[in-house]
């Protein structure tokens, strides 16, 4: 298969995606929206629904990703980006809509488990680029850490989802306790996936994750004062992570 075939269907995967997401958005599986079936599953850490404009951002610098390599093919860099990538990319468009049918059908526990691939699969597309980038290209490694850095947080947001879905009672710890380990541990995730990614911008969707945590809490009249100020703590942790790893990287993205 050449360069170009690759990389044409790495966009139509991409596109598919997008429709999948708009469809899943406007309820056509099941009838309900991501933030219906959410709704149904409130959890201590689910962002505020201004949060998740972020996809926006995400996709638009996919969309701007995939087409230069269709149009760069031929590109030592391109070229090179798109053999090492495009079939882990293809995997993680499937996994993509896979996600959006289960979740869109309450199947929340197999969601979980489609999500926590999908993340993983993103994570080792990010560190084969982090091999091939070396500072020469900023949009591959920027989109990609955008979107695998969102998938953590939404992966933690998921199986949380799915503790509550089954009435996982915390082992009687109080919930706001359980929520703040978890947003710890998303830290620490965040910490050892930019490290071994080398990628300075994955952890920067996951504080603004953080941050749209805060302001549901604020806006729902600032109860749980211990995780409010877990999220605020995470928020300066995880600006901090990219700042050390933008600095490891001598001032490039991956």
């Amino acid at each position: 298969m050449s360069q170009f075939t690759k990389a044409v269907l790495s966009l139509v995967l991409l596109v598919g995606t997008l429709v999948v997401n708009a469809l899943g958005a406007f309820g056509f599986f099941n009838g309900m929206s991501q933030k219906a079936v959410s709704d149904l599953n409130p959890t201590l850490i689910t962002p505020a629904p201004f949060t998740f404009g972020i996809w926006s951002v995400i996709y638009l610098l996919l969309l701007s990703a995939a087409v230069l390599m269709v149009v760069k093919n031929k590109d030592p860099l391109y070229s090179e980006a798109i053999d090492q990538t495009a079939r882990l990319f293809w995997v993680s468009s499937g996994l993509n809509m896979l996600w959006i049918v289960c979740f869109s059908y309450n199947f929340i526990g197999m969601s979980a488990i489609i999500i926590l691939a999908f993340a993983i699969v993103l994570a080792l597309l990010v560190k084969r680029l982090s091999q091939l980038e070396a500072g020469k290209s900023w949009l591959l490694p920027t989109a990609f850490g955008l979107y695998s850095g969102w998938l953590l947080i939404a992966t933690v947001v998921n199986f949380s989802a799915f503790l509550v879905s089954i009435g996982w009672n915390g082992f009687g710890l109080a919930p706001e306790y359980w929520a703040s380990i978890v947003l710890v541990i998303a830290v620490g995730l965040a910490f050892v996936v930019a490290s071994n990614t080398k990628n300075f911008v994955i952890p920067l969707p996951i504080a603004w994750g953080f941050f749209g945590i805060y302001q549901a809490h604020k806006e729902m009249g600032g109860g749980y004062p211990l995780l409010q100020t877990v999220t605020l703590i995470g928020i300066l942790l995880l600006l901090g992570i990219s700042g050390y790893q933008f600095w490891r990287n001598k001032k490039s993205v991956g």
